[in-house]
């Protein structure tokens, strides 16, 4: 039965380093329902979740919030280490290396264990020393322990840089879209002259920054859950607002220049971004229909600030319709990472009452 650890320990060894080379090395989503780093995470997310939801203010909602993914990465990590070291203990004490392990109690599991995180965490304390084939082993595992360091090193920069200019995008739109941000606000403050001169530039730069956040967090998919260190604001509701301008500026502005031109481009890779997202994280479908009743207020709002509009009818056929193709799946990514809620995204049951309209719920 000893024999057994020899290909446990190197089964062991495997699933460890493929998910450390999948989640941090590899350029691409890391795909696989079971996943180790999937499976900590879940297992984390939802009981914290579920108790950070339940805060008595928003402010301690979000603190407890904002160390969860964090806090996930870190038990990751401690882990990928621990699974390493485990993997090497095994091969440690299997009869292949076991005899060349010298020192106190050196036939032990708990001297192989002892041993492997010496020489994993490159220590080497010197009491227990390897003989034979057994030190071919030891510097393999000192090998593994430098390189995951390396590899961690090297890759929270890179996490934190991503999530910085995420964050930068989210704060430049706070002061045009409002806090939570709105997609009909940001047409509002626009206006009419906003919407030829400064809303084709914005939708270009939001162009390239639903690109970004397609690229980094499915790559990183721990920065997804990331909260926004700025009050009532999200990843999630700031792409909700800047895709539900662009609709309405597709569905309902009269004007088929430059505005129209960067919107309809802007539509095309938020609702790819936005899909993508959605089947990654393997999310059910959550109610995203706008009603009638609120459509019909944020329309007589455009017309009031000088925006040229089309038939009323005709705009609310396209902008359901246009809005279809990613409303249910962006709602469903809002609540699942618990953002905080805006106009036409997340829990609005708990926003207020807008003027001559209807309570958000």
């Amino acid at each position: 039965m000893r024999w057994l650890t020899l290909p446990a320990g190197v089964l062991v060894l495997i699933f460890t380093l493929l998910d450390v080379f999948r989640t941090l090395v590899m350029p691409r989503a890391a795909r696989g329902r079971y996943r180790l780093s999937r499976v900590l995470f879940i297992g984390l997310w939802r009981p914290w979740r579920w108790v950070a939801l339940r805060a008595r203010t928003e402010q301690g909602r979000e603190r407890l919030l904002a160390g969860a993914s964090p806090m996930s990465l870190f038990l990751l990590l401690s882990v990928w280490a621990a699974l390493c070291l485990l993997g090497y203990g095994l091969l440690l004490w299997s009869p292949a290396f076991v005899h060349g392990i010298h020192g106190a109690n050196n036939n032990s599991f708990g001297t192989a264990l002892y041993f492997s995180g010496t020489s994993l965490f490159t220590i080497g304390f010197g009491d227990v020393v390897a003989t034979g084939a057994t030190r071919t082993l030891v510097i393999l595992e000192g090998a593994t322990g430098l390189g995951l360091i390396a590899v961690v090193i090297s890759y929270l920069p890179v996490l934190y840089q991503a999530f910085n200019r995420r964050e930068v995008g989210v704060l430049l739109l706070d002061a045009r879209a409002g806090s939570p941000p709105s997609g009909p606000e940001l047409l509002r403050r626009a206006g009419g002259h906003g919407v030829r001169q400064s809303l084709p530039r914005l939708f270009r730069e939001w162009e390239r920054w639903a690109a970004d956040i397609l690229e980094t967090h499915l790559t990183y998919p721990f920065l997804a859950f990331f909260r926004s260190p700025h009050d009532n604001t999200s990843w999630v509701t700031s792409l909700g607002a800047v895709l539900d301008a662009a609709t309405l500026v597709l569905s309902c502005v009269d004007d088929e220049g430059a505005c129209a031109d960067a919107a309809r481009m802007l539509y095309a890779t938020g609702t790819h971004a936005v899909e993508d997202l959605f089947f990654y994280f393997r999310l059910p479908e959550r109610e995203g229909m706008i009603e009638r009743a609120e459509f019909d207020h944020v329309f007589a709002d455009l017309g009031a600030v000088g925006i040229p509009l089309r038939g009323f009818d005709e705009s609310w056929k396209v902008f359901s319709e246009m809005r279809a193709a990613y409303g249910a799946r962006l709602n469903a990514l809002a609540l699942r990472i618990a953002a905080p809620p805006a106009q036409w995204l997340g829990d609005r049951s708990t926003l207020p009452r807008p003027a001559g309209g209807r309570t958000f719920d």
